[in-house]
């Protein structure tokens, strides 16, 4: 019985320092970003300045700052996701009717899939309104979108598509790109570990992190040169549960 109130004390003692911890990173990240941003606008400037650099030196010069220039962008970008991630707040539900609002995000970054030839297409599954946090829940499905375009050739197809499934609603986004490795794939919700180049490794762990707020689970299946599905789940209520009558 001391063991186990000795452990919950301790449980206790590291939730309270994981969360200092995490607001102490987060106002960090929060004084870091402007003056990054300034760096990088600076830069950009200079950049304008030796755009039609002529001498060897000066083009070797503008070869330098742009690399700067991409590093501070990649800095922003990551920066941008964890703040992204480490802020988390509480979900403010509000009735939302989920395929037309999924519908709006499908059009919207079709012509980007398409310039590189992969279609893009959404199945509404007439789940209707349901309530959730938008902002939030958008943020989620441009994130599985992004990666999904990411992993497919051109040629090939990434698929949304929404479903009331009894008590649960369902959103999958489903792409036909490279898969994942069997060995990678119990990494990749862990924060910052990306299998790309240019990735920060936090889109995933946010991804889940908000179906989770709206009380559901994120899962997937892949296969290597077939492709993968995410789909998110989470509790359907009627929309009245959620900031009075729809």
């Amino acid at each position: 019985m001391q063991n186990q109130g000795r452990e919950e004390r301790q449980a206790r003692i590291r939730t309270q320092r994981l969360a200092e911890l995490g607001a102490l990173l987060a106002g960090f990240a929060h004084e870091v970003r402007n003056p990054l941003s300034t760096i990088g606008l600076n830069l950009q400037l200079v950049l304008e300045d030796f755009k039609d650099a002529e001498t060897t030196r000066d083009r070797r010069t503008q070869k330098r700052i742009g690399t700067v220039e991409a590093e501070v962008r990649r800095l922003q970008k990551i920066l941008e996701e964890f703040l992204s991630f480490a802020r988390s707040p509480e979900p403010k539900l509000s009735p939302v009717d989920l395929d037309q609002r999924i519908q709006a995000v499908v059009e919207f970054h079709a012509p980007e899939l398409t310039e590189r030839g992969v279609s893009l297409r959404f199945y509404p599954g007439g789940v209707g309104k349901i309530p959730a946090d938008w902002d939030h829940l958008q943020a989620a499905v441009v994130n599985l979108l992004r990666n999904a375009g990411e992993s497919t050739p051109a040629g090939g197809q990434v698929l949304v598509s929404s479903l009331r499934d009894g008590d649960d609603v369902l959103i999958r986004v489903t792409d036909t790109g490279s898969g994942i490795a069997p060995e990678l794939q119990s990494r990749i919700f862990e924060p910052y570990f990306s299998t790309k180049k240019t990735g920060t490794g936090l889109g995933l762990p946010t991804v889940r992190r908000v179906v989770e707020e709206h009380g559901g689970t994120l899962t997937f299946t892949s296969e290597v040169g077939k492709g993968t599905q995410f789909t998110m789940r989470w509790p359907w209520r009627n929309p009245t549960d959620a900031n009075g009558p729809a």
